[in-house]
Parts: C-alpha cells; structure tokens; sequence
C-alpha cells in the first residue's frame, strides 16, 4: 500500500497549504507521538473507559473544555495537570488548521466510533477555502484515502442518497445504545461486508487507497465550489477502539 506525504509539526501552515492544494489526494499526515509516551495517556484512558460522547468546543477553549467533561465524567480536579497539556496540543493543532484557510478552527472530541465513517465519503461546505485535520488518539488502524478519479462519481452520488439516512441513524443508534454494528445491521449483510473491506461498488480500484499512520495527525481538504475535496474513510479495525478523536475544521471564504 503506498504511504501519505508526510509533514513534520514544525512545517509553516503555508508551505502545508502549498502541498495541499497541489496534492492529487488532497491529504497530508504529521506524524505524532503514540499514545504511549505521551505524559497524558492516563487522561486519555480515563475517558475512554467511560461511555462514549461527542463534545463540539464551540466557544470554549480547549483547556475549559476538557476541565468542563473531565470534571463531569471523572470528578472535579481529577488529571489537571495531563489535561492542560493535551489542551495545550490540541490548541496548537487548531492554531495550525486555522492558518491554512486563515480563519479560527473550530473543535470537537469524540470517543464513540460512528459505523457511517466507514463507507467512503467526502466533506463538502459552501465556502471557498476548508480544510479537517483529524488527531486519533488510542485508534489502532489509521484513516483510509484514495484519489477523487478513483471514486465513480454518479455511482457515489445515487448510493449515498439511498444510504446515507440510514447511516445516520445507524450512528444514532451507535452512540445511543453502544451496540455493535454487526448486531445493528446483521439484517443487511451485503452492505456490511463492504463496510468490512471498504470495497463498495463505486469504487474503481481497491489497490489505490492509502492508510494513513496509525496515530498520526491526518490533514485532508473538504470540498467546495474551489477545490476538489478527499475522499476518505475509518477502518474496519477500529469499531471496538474507537479512541478519543480530535477533529478540527477551518473553513473560510476570502475575497
């Protein structure tokens, strides 16, 4: 499987928007520590044994954020020091995401895997200039990416109008219940073995996606009326360690 470019965390947020809008995937990776070695794995583990949950930081700092959830989930004060610091990477991160479409990132934080991540798809917004960075952390496979020329387009289009209800609510229920994907869609075995393989009928040709890093920070572009987007799915291999996802969007539209 051929490997994503890859960007060292000290790369300007220019010379990494060069490369993006240049790059025939539309996507990136920065490499980072495991979870392992990072002074707040802890932290991260504390909240994953908890119930999954999805926190979109809105307005909030990270550091008020995550002290807002750990406080709630784990007890008032509990990993003060460990949060900060994650806090502290996740604003550096934001900072860098907001740079490359020159606006503020906005946050979330997920810690439950949404099935519907499994089937290839593309982000897509109004605006002009938008870009993802997504940071997984305690995930043990890495995101998949293929070229947009690699995706049959009309086939995409009427599959994913008939599907994606459906995948919609099948995160729903994910998120609500805890309950496997395989239990919740046994009555749908075709659509769950593509999930499984990620081979789906519109995609053109298996051998041409790419996996990013386990761990590593992934960048790709979203789709707008400027750019052509990257299309992009979970693994197959994270449903049952979903981790603590950090995904961070800037979306712009300049003069």
């Amino acid at each position: 499987m051929a490997q994503l470019a890859s960007i060292a965390p000290a790369m300007a947020p220019e010379a990494a928007r060069d490369m993006l809008d240049r790059s025939a995937i539309g996507a990136l990776e920065m490499a980072r520590p495991p979870l392992d070695d990072l002074a707040y794995r802890d932290f991260i583990r504390a909240l994953l044994r908890a119930p999954g949950f999805k926190l979109d930081l809105n307005r909030l700092e990270p550091d008020a954020a995550l002290a807002m959830v750990s406080d709630r989930i784990l007890g008032p004060g509990v990993f003060a020091c460990e949060r900060a610091e994650l806090a502290a990477d996740i604003a550096a991160l934001a900072e860098f995401a907001g740079a490359l479409a020159e606006t503020r990132a906005s946050v979330a934080i997920r810690t439950y895997f949404a099935p519907g991540d499994l089937v290839w798809h593309v982000d897509r917004v109004h605006e002009r200039a938008a870009f993802r960075l997504l940071w997984p952390l305690g995930r043990p496979a890495g995101m998949r990416v293929t070229p947009a020329d690699n995706i049959n387009a009309r086939l995409h289009r009427a599959y994913m109008r008939r599907e994606h209800p459906l995948l919609c609510r099948l995160d729903a229920q994910v998120l609500r219940s805890g309950a496997p994907v395989e239990t919740l869609w046994a009555h749908r075995p075709i659509q769950l073995a593509a999930m499984m393989s990620g081979h789906f009928p519109f995609l053109v040709d298996p051998e041409r996606e790419i996996e990013v890093t386990p761990g590593a920070v992934s960048i790709h572009r979203i789709e707008t009326p400027a750019q052509v987007g990257a299309y992009h799915r979970s693994s197959w291999a994270n449903r049952r360690s979903p981790g603590l996802q950090v995904v961070i969007t800037a979306v712009s539209d300049p003069p």
